[in-house]
């Protein structure tokens, strides 16, 4: 029971409520029996008005009677009470059992309930109380179903150790010593009751990279890190520090103003800019914080880590190693977020997600040789997608794969059924990061290829340069991937990380050079000889050069100047679907006509 220290206080509370129950039920059958309404109305209020404890008896879930010592707990008088329910003096900030048990009381289903509840006094101040309620065994169906209770203060806490809601005790955090989560709500509840404050902060400390140190070095060195960390903590705040929950601490500030939030943050991310010790050796760490106030932000315990985790996750989505205090556009925008991944995780089932393609054009031969494949999600509130925004997402919550697979599979039938068509042309893919190191990735292109019935040479995969990548393993997986007859491009060549590495770790086909060098001052000369540079370094290393963001007559001269190899672009036409693409086949050939052959 929550924030029972005593150990005999239940048995007591019990035993207290199992005697009130009996003793009520009893005077109720016999004075029922031969008294009329008016005197036994009397009789009961005599002998329950002795009682220090607050007592009542509830009928279909409303109070039919209080006794004097409940009135003035309450603040509510007897003839207001008989108007209100049982859950109207329920505070929301109970828990969501609680709430399951109150309904249950209403329905009839629980036999007895005693614990903890927060209640709202008639002046809407809140107070901890003690609650034993026994349901009248006798009372028939018909005339309602009967409870008799009692009402007492509750205890308040008074240290870090705390009572679940099962009955056991929560002690300290056993790794870190720190208190737990369990006593920081506590805390929290102690605050917004009566502890004291007007005001407090919540403030979460994320330890930034506590999952790479568990992938690449180990448990046992993630959990040093987590020790280092609170004992960083601890050095800052001292005993306002808890361990909330993984890789995340809390720090529960009274009394302060936002200026001051903002300066114990700070403070905190300037110790932490100086090394942990790790295995005795120096470790850098950067650590993510979020903040919300009570009760500007929220009037509850559970709605304020509500708003705190709310900030911190946007921090994290800005930028890792900074800070961000609640506002409530923060809450709109990530309920916003949170709305698009639901509707993501069935955007497939629902034909929302379609397939564009976007014409590639050969700029020695002046032929369309093939297409890129990109997907657009179709929402239908929101409109258009672009896979830049959903496929971060999806790789986020776990449905890429799918829609991936999909994705290869719609590219690859549509291109099989072009080329029945007489139409020879070869299909680019995006493979995102999370696809390529899925364990049947092979297995699903293989399967894919003979399913579509599309030559192996027709299909190009393409990936984008990303940070921190396991060249090594990708190497692995695209060495299989090219034994099958696929080609590999790169995409967004010239941007990323580790150009120069993955041309020369990776079996690429094929490089892309990125559409900003050429829609943005392509003819500003460093740029000019970025281009020539790139296409004359894939030259020598045999790759062919698509030239992505081709929107004019100039382009076309400068890339066929460079002899670049490919072109993709507004020129030619944009992303379209695959009926729309063979419809405008005619136009696309007259445009390539004019740009490409005629020497423009």
């Amino acid at each position: 029971m929550m924030f029972l220290t005593p150990e005999t206080l239940p048995i007591i509370a019990a035993a207290a409520a199992a005697i009130l129950c009996i003793v009520s039920l009893w005077i109720f059958l016999y004075i029922r029996a031969w008294r009329s309404k008016e005197d036994r109305q009397e009789m009961i209020r005599q002998l329950a008005d002795e009682l220090s404890e607050g007592a009542f008896i509830l009928k279909n879930d409303r109070f039919i009677y209080v006794n004097s010592s409940l009135c003035t707990l309450m603040g509510y008088t007897p003839s207001l009470f008989r108007k209100m329910k049982w859950q109207d003096i329920a505070s929301i900030q109970n828990s969501e059992k609680t709430a399951d048990t109150l309904r249950q009381i209403g329905e009839g289903q629980e036999k007895d309930f005693s614990g903890k509840l927060i209640g709202v006094k008639s002046d809407g101040s809140k107070i901890l109380l003690d609650v034993a309620l026994h349901r009248l065994k006798s009372s028939p169906v018909s005339d309602g179903i009967l409870y008799a209770g009692t009402v007492s203060v509750g205890v308040k806490p008074v240290s870090h150790t705390a009572i679940t809601d099962n009955g056991e005790e929560q002690t300290a955090d056993a790794l870190t010593q720190l208190p737990g989560n369990i006593a920081l709500r506590n805390q929290m509840l102690h605050e917004i009751l009566d502890g004291g404050a007007l005001s407090f902060a919540l403030v979460f400390v994320d330890v930034d990279s506590l999952n790479r140190v568990n992938d690449t070095i180990g448990r046992e060195a993630g959990d040093q890190l987590l020790i280092a960390a609170a004992k960083r903590l601890r050095a800052c705040e001292g005993d306002r520090v808890y361990r909330y929950k993984g890789d995340e601490y809390a720090i529960l500030l009274r009394d302060v103003s936002r200026e001051e939030v903002v300066q114990h943050i700070e403070r905190i991310i300037r110790e932490f800019a100086e090394p942990l010790q790790l295995y005795g050796m120096p470790w850098y760490e950067s650590v993510t914080m979020g903040a919300s106030f009570y009760p500007d932000d929220a009037d509850n315990g559970n709605q304020i880590i509500e708003c705190t985790k709310a900030a911190i996750h946007y921090a994290k989505k800005v930028s890792k190693g900074k800070y961000q205090i609640f506002n409530p556009s923060i809450g709109r925008r990530l309920k916003s977020q949170l709305e698009l991944e639901m509707d993501l995780r069935h955007a497939l089932s629902r034909g929302e997600i379609t397939m564009y393609y976007q014409p590639q054009v050969d700029l020695s031969t002046g032929t369309l040789v093939g297409t890129e494949a990109l997907m657009r999600w179709i929402h239908p509130q929101r409109g258009v997608i672009s896979p830049g925004v959903f496929i971060p997402l999806a790789e986020e919550i776990g449905v890429i794969k799918e829609i991936g697979e999909w994705a290869l599979k719609t590219a690859c039938r549509q291109t099989k059924q072009w080329n029945e068509r007489g139409c020879s042309f070869r299909v680019s893919v995006n493979l995102s990061p999370k696809q390529l190191f899925q364990d049947n990735l092979i297995e699903m292109v293989r399967s894919i290829l003979q399913k579509s019935g599309l030559a192996a040479e027709y299909l190009q995969l393409e990936i984008t340069e990303t940070a921190n990548a396991d060249l090594v393993m990708m190497a692995k997986k695209l060495s299989e991937i090219r034994k099958l007859g696929i080609g590999i491009s790169i995409d967004d060549f010239g941007t990323g990380y580790n150009s120069m590495n993955y041309l020369k770790e990776l079996p690429l086909t094929q490089l892309k050079i990125d559409q900003s060098f050429i829609r943005k001052d392509y003819d500003n000369r460093h740029n000019m000889a970025l281009i020539r540079t790139i296409v004359a370094l894939a030259d020598e290393l045999k790759l062919q050069v698509v030239a992505e963001g081709v929107e004019t007559h100039e382009h076309i001269r400068f890339l066929k100047t460079v002899r670049c190899d490919l072109a993709q672009g507004y020129l030619f036409g944009r992303p379209m679907s695959a009926a729309n693409l063979l419809g405008q086949l005619p136009a696309i050939n007259e445009q390539i006509n004019q740009m490409v052959l005629s020497g423009v």
